[in-house]
């Protein structure tokens, strides 16, 4: 059944009446959300204002320096040999104590020559012998009781007899066994009694005052490096400061550590210091009188190097820096920055390049106290 014509008429009228407190309400909701959508879309989206960090500074000033290398390295005797015999046999006597100091020449091993004795008697009879048929020769040739080429023969003889004496005699001296010059003992590797030939050792010899110290170098450090140079260290177990002088460097880098080795000797009087010894040194090659020191704390590894942040109209800038020598709180600048810039040293792990900054505070050079 179809509505009637007055139905409709009410409906229309009812939907003008509600309509404008529709568009009332829609009016009032967007006055308490601040304005339209679209307005309040742009005002949420801007930024807030960054705020200024914090920071304490460093001001670059030139300052003297010392040149300072620091390596490790070992000692080593000045002269060290192993004490072999030269010919064959067996080990007669041995004249040393274990780790007893021998003056050169001393006698620390015979080897049983017996032999070469008995060798050397027949030969002084053959030699005797031979002089007195040489001197009947004479007696002979003056009578034509033989030829020239006779008594020659007879010469000859006598010649061969003392060249073979010199061997043995050779063989003799070789029977004994000298200090080769003025040293300390090791332990001994023989007893008496023993069958000994040129390959065995007997004991080392090794000279210890003066000694000798052998360190690496970097290679970058070559041409701050000379002869007579004097340097510091001190050995495992000890804080004692020893003195050395440089007296040779070798004229060879290795490839697989760029590195030279550096040979240096020190006075070992009271013989305290022993071969094989860990040694710290302390180089001292120079002095820079305009050095560019920062706080060590300053300084961040990154992955192209290292970097600092200056600080530069109110801003902290990144800055890419090349550093060399190192002196416990303190880093030497070689490249990156100058004199007066104002390195930040506190807050570093908050900045990013660009950021801005306040320099609350000045440290002074030792970064102890303000300035």
């Amino acid at each position: 059944m179809k509505p009637t014509l007055p139905n409709r008429k009410s409906s229309y009228l009812l939907f003008l009446c509600v309509l404008p407190f529709l568009i009332a309400c829609n009016a009032l909701q967007k006055d308490e959300n601040g304005g339209s959508g679209e307005e309040g879309t742009e005002e949420s989206s801007a930024p807030p204002p960054t705020r200024a960090t914090s920071v304490d500074g460093f001001v670059v000033r030139p300052s003297s320096l010392e040149q300072i290398i620091n390596s490790t390295g070992n000692l080593i005797a000045y002269e060290s040999v192993d004490i072999s015999p030269e010919r064959s046999g067996k080990l007669e006597s041995l004249h040393f104590d274990e780790a007893a100091y021998v003056e050169k020449g001393t006698l620390l091993a015979k080897i049983n020559d017996e032999e070469l004795q008995a060798q050397m008697h027949r030969l002084e009879v053959n030699l005797e012998l031979a002089k007195k048929e040489v001197a009947r020769g004479r007696e002979l040739l003056a009578i034509q009781g033989i030829s020239q080429e006779e008594l020659d023969r007879l010469i000859n003889r006598v010649d061969e007899i003392n060249a073979e004496q010199k061997l043995v005699q050779i063989q003799i001296e070789k029977s004994k066994i000298f200090a080769p010059f003025s040293g300390v003992l090791g332990l001994r590797q023989i007893s008496e009694g023993a069958y000994i030939t040129p390959t065995t050792v007997l004991v080392q010899l090794k000279q210890l005052n003066p000694i000798k110290l052998e360190f690496d170098v970097p290679e970058r450090f070559l041409s701050r490096v000379r002869e007579g140079q004097t340097l510091q260290f001190t050995t495992e177990g000890s804080d004692k400061q020893n003195r050395a002088r440089v007296y040779a460097i070798d004229t060879e880098i290795s490839s697989a550590t760029r590195t030279f080795k550096v040979r240096a000797t020190a006075r070992n009087s009271n013989r305290s210091l022993k071969p094989g010894q860990f040694a710290r040194i302390t180089l001292v090659t120079g002095t820079d009188p305009n050095a560019l020191l920062v706080p060590t704390d300053a300084v961040i590894p990154v992955l192209d190097g290292k970097q600092v942040y200056v600080a530069r109209k109110g801003r902290a800038i990144a800055t890419s820096v090349v550093s060399e020598d190192r002196q416990s709180a303190r880093v030497q600048i070689i490249s990156g920055l100058e004199a007066g810039d104002t390195v930040i040293v506190s807050g570093l792990l908050s900045l990013t390049d660009g950021n801005p900054v306040v320099v609350d505070r000045i440290l002074n050079p030792e970064n102890t106290t303000d300035q």
